[in-house]
């Protein structure tokens, strides 16, 4: 039996070290294997911000880590659980950026067991490349679109990290997102119907732009319109019945929409409504009130093309408050034979008139109606210069039976003026003199004894106006004689002189009456006449003065701007009174110096011969009338 042999210790430890090598290598070396040939497949790109996985086999995946350069949340999909308490197994490992990855770009993953060590042999490195952010693959839009619409846009794939906006020119929108769709109202864009734009579709994160999808060009509808109405905005309606209002719009529209008919009080009427393509009728149920004030409003509607009314149509109308006066020819200088005129602003039915129409004074009278104007014809003439009051009271109808609700008064003053002729001209034309008042104490105004002073006509018209807007005025014991045109005949063929070829105010059998006579620095031979009083205009003056003995009588000429008088005191006392109020110089009587050549054979010689108040009154314009500068004193020489 051989001995036994002891082995050396040395060995032993060798083994020992061994061993326990063995049993600190074998672990890591499985955790090195685990970690570098766990991933089985991998995804050959990668969205921005999606969710991706890896396919493997990851043991304890509570223990995995994944690091890259932006925060990533990890879920573990398929896995192996004991005891419904611990996760033993996963066959993938789902990574999700929490972050906004960058587009088309290369990002490193790296997956470990020991996070805390940073060697490779314990990490697997996957290198992922970045697809671009999503892109639009459809537009669900018409060629035309209404101003409210939601545009829906598609893109390729749905990113949760993205937000969108559509922007206009002036304003922007914040989109919502509907898994690959983004949904965009257009509402707040405030964009013109009829109007085309410009859309951008951006993609946003976190508020800052990172693309532009593109732009789109979008036509806005045209809005519905109301084009045409039977009722016009503001129109008054002659009748209390309106049976139906049609408008017209500018295309056909849907059957559903809002519509109201209130009066001033919002008090509601009863409608029904039709549609006809584009044709809308609103028919009230009942009879509308004299005098109120109603409102038809439309809202909602819609044409058939999608579009909508921009806002709310209001459309205001009244119903007349019955037959309303519009004018009357009643006022002063009304001809004592004359008809009364009533003109309303609407027709008047044929009715008693004389129960609403009535004189104060019990004047009777006959009337007619046509359309919308009452004609009254006294039974009588009126008396000259007279006033008298017409009542017509509350109650008449129109043709549309409307009632009138207004009395009125009207007073009217018949004509003063009388008119008489006091002679002809060479040619025929009457010589008219028009009288005003009934006293005895008479004044006599004449003018255009030249026919080129013709503004000497126009402002004794004016006069003539005057005194019968005025005729109260009037002292009681005077009468007021106008004759604005002497010498017709030159009036009428624009000459100083009448047909004969003679100036009418060299032809008065005055001491200095001569044939030839001078006109500024022209002479004319038989300026003068054949002799005195040869002119049948001059004979007319002559005699009418001669007849009624005025206490004055005013001339009119142009255009030396002076007052001469004749030379009686009373004359010459009411020719300075003339001269201060109408502020044309004073001459002296004869009027010595007032002209540059000789003056002959005129009226005021005449009349200062004869013993008689006159007044020359040159006017300073040949062309304007100069009425109001004269007024204050052709009214003084009345009342003197």
């Amino acid at each position: 039996m051989e001995p036994t042999k002891i082995k050396p210790k040395s060995h032993i430890v060798i083994k020992s070290l061994l061993i326990a090598l063995g049993s600190l290598l074998t672990p890591l070396l499985l955790l090195i294997l685990i970690t570098q040939y766990n991933v089985s497949r991998s995804p050959s790109s990668i969205t921005p911000s999606e969710e991706f996985c890896l396919d493997g086999y990851f043991i304890f995946p509570d223990n995995y880590k994944v690091r890259t350069v932006v925060p990533v949340n990890v879920r573990y999909p398929k896995t192996l659980t004991l005891f419904n308490k611990f996760d033993v197994f996963a066959k993938q490992v789902c990574i999700t950026p929490t972050a906004l990855l960058p587009q088309n770009a290369s990002v490193n993953f790296q997956l470990t067991y020991l996070d805390e060590i940073d060697w490779n042999i314990f990490q697997k490195n996957i290198q992922l490349t970045t697809q671009s952010y999503p892109q639009l693959s459809e537009i669900e839009m018409a060629e035309e679109i209404n101003q409210d619409e939601i545009l829906r846009y598609k893109v390729d794939y749905f990113s949760n990290l993205l937000d969108y906006s559509l922007a206009s020119e002036t304003s922007t929108v914040v989109c919502t997102k509907d898994n690959d769709y983004v949904l965009c109202d257009i509402s707040d864009l405030k964009l013109e119907q009829g109007g085309s734009y410009q859309l951008n579709l951006i993609a946003k994160y976190k508020g800052e732009r990172v693309e532009d999808l593109g732009e789109l060009s979008a036509h806005i509808l045209s809005a519905v319109e109301v084009t045409s109405s039977s009722v016009q905005d503001k129109q008054k309606i002659q009748s209390s019945s309106v049976p139906e209002i049609t408008l017209t719009l500018n295309k056909a529209i849907m059957p559903e929409f809002k519509a109201s008919l209130t009066d001033s009080l919002s008090n509601p009427i009863t409608l029904v409504s039709v549609v006809t393509g584009n044709i809308l009728s609103i028919k009230p149920q009942a009879s509308l009130t004299q005098g109120s004030t109603y409102f038809l409003k439309l809202n909602d509607l819609t044409g058939l093309d999608g579009s909508h009314i921009a806002g709310e149509y209001v459309l205001e109308f009244s119903i007349d408050d019955g037959p309303q006066i519009k004018s009357t020819n009643m006022g002063t200088g009304f001809s004592t034979s004359g008809n009364i005129v009533l003109t309303f602003n609407q027709d008047i039915k044929a009715q008693n008139v004389k129960a609403y129409v009535k004189f104060t004074t019990g004047l009777d009278y006959s009337y007619s109606i046509y359309k919308n104007q009452i004609t009254i014809n006294p039974n009588n003439n009126f008396d000259s210069c007279q006033s008298y009051s017409l009542s017509i009271a509350k109650g008449l109808l129109s043709t549309t039976d409307l009632v009138s609700t207004k009395s009125y008064t009207y007073t009217l003053k018949t004509k003063c003026e009388r008119v008489a002729s006091i002679g002809t001209s060479v040619q025929g034309r009457p010589i008219y003199a028009s009288y005003f008042g009934t006293g005895s104490k008479r004044i006599i105004f004449f003018g255009a004894m030249h026919g080129s002073e013709s503004n000497t006509k126009t402002m004794l018209n004016k006069w003539i106006v005057e005194l019968e807007s005025n005729s109260a005025k009037i002292p009681s014991d005077k009468t007021i004689i106008v004759i604005p045109t002497l010498n017709p005949d030159g009036v009428a063929n624009r000459v100083r002189f009448n047909a004969n070829g003679v100036d009418l105010n060299r032809n008065f059998g005055s001491s200095t009456w001569v044939s030839g006579t001078y006109f500024l620095s022209n002479f004319y031979p038989t300026g003068g006449g054949a002799s005195p009083f040869s002119e049948p205009e001059s004979v007319a003056i002559r005699d009418f003065v001669n007849n009624n003995a005025p206490y004055l009588t005013v001339s009119y000429h142009s255009a030396a701007g002076c007052v001469i008088p004749t030379s009686s005191s009373y004359g010459v006392q009411l020719g300075q009174i003339y001269s201060q109020l109408s502020g044309y110089s004073y001459v002296n009587p004869g009027g010595a110096g007032a002209f540059t050549y000789d003056i002959t054979g005129t009226f005021e010689e005449w009349a200062d011969e004869s013993g008689k108040n006159a007044l020359v009154v040159e006017l300073s314009s040949l062309y304007a009338d100069q009425f109001t500068q004269n007024k204050a004193a052709m009214w003084k020489m009345v009342t003197e």
